[in-house]
């Protein structure tokens, strides 16, 4: 006698007996160090492509150009939601720190700065971030660049936290403020929606200088102000 299984029941075998073990063994091999380490090689190198393949354009605040040339250290901002590119705009000459949160994505993206030969900070510069504040303001005061999300990890997006504000004003320092567009991009779905800028397309890069007194108001206003003047270079709301 044939046995007869209905849609539902064979769906529910399959993924009890398929899926569940597969999706167990992606995590393993997905916590492995060598498959995050290849991850991390793919992203930067995609970054590469798009940087190289694409026409671009500097939009470079006078005030903000000796900073960009390497000739003097600063803290540079920009928002979590465009960090995509944010390695192709790294000054010359002065080591290139960049702070990292502890959160789970946190380790994808520290192995992908180090593609850049970037040094990375972990921690936050506020949510109980005091030893990675003190490691930021040490690299700054030897005359290193520190890179900061100050939206990041979690959001809200684009709204300043406190941490930024407060390290620029003890070390004297402005903020180099820097965002991208991309005509042809993709948006994910996430809290920041994260912009994926893609290859042969054009890209408008926007920097500005905020002062070493400048308020978190200030220095948020300003972040919003160039991304979205980078935005209406290819009509992106």
């Amino acid at each position: 006698m044939q046995a007869t299984i209905t849609s539902k029941a064979y769906r529910q075998y399959t993924k009890h007996h398929y899926a569940y073990p597969m999706k167990k063994m992606f995590k393993r091999v997905y916590k492995t160090h060598g498959f995050r380490k290849v991850v991390c090689w793919l992203i930067a190198n995609y970054i590469r492509l798009v940087h190289y393949t694409s026409r671009k354009t500097f939009a470079i605040e006078e005030a903000a150009m000796p900073y960009m040339k390497g000739e003097l250290p600063s803290l540079y901002a920009f928002w979590h939601g465009r960090l995509l590119l944010m390695p192709m705009l790294c000054p010359p000459k002065r080591q290139m720190h960049v702070l990292i949160s502890t959160h789970n994505d946190g380790e994808i993206i520290s192995l992908a700065m180090h593609n850049f030969g970037f040094k990375t900070i972990r921690g936050s510069s506020t949510r109980g971030g005091g030893g990675a504040a003190v490691r930021v303001v040490k690299a700054l005061q030897e005359g290193d660049n520190v890179s900061i999300t100050p939206d990041g990890p979690r959001g809200p997006a684009m709204k300043l936290q406190p941490g930024i504000a407060s390290i620029a004003e003890m070390v004297k320092m402005p903020v180099v403020c820097v965002t991208f567009s991309a005509s042809r991009h993709k948006r994910m779905h996430s809290w920041d929606r994260f912009m994926v800028a893609l290859p042969f397309g054009r890209i408008y890069y926007n920097i500005a200088l905020a002062p070493a007194n400048a308020t978190r108001e200030v220095l948020e206003n300003t972040m919003v102000r160039i991304t979205e003047e980078a935005d209406r270079q290819y009509a992106i709301v």
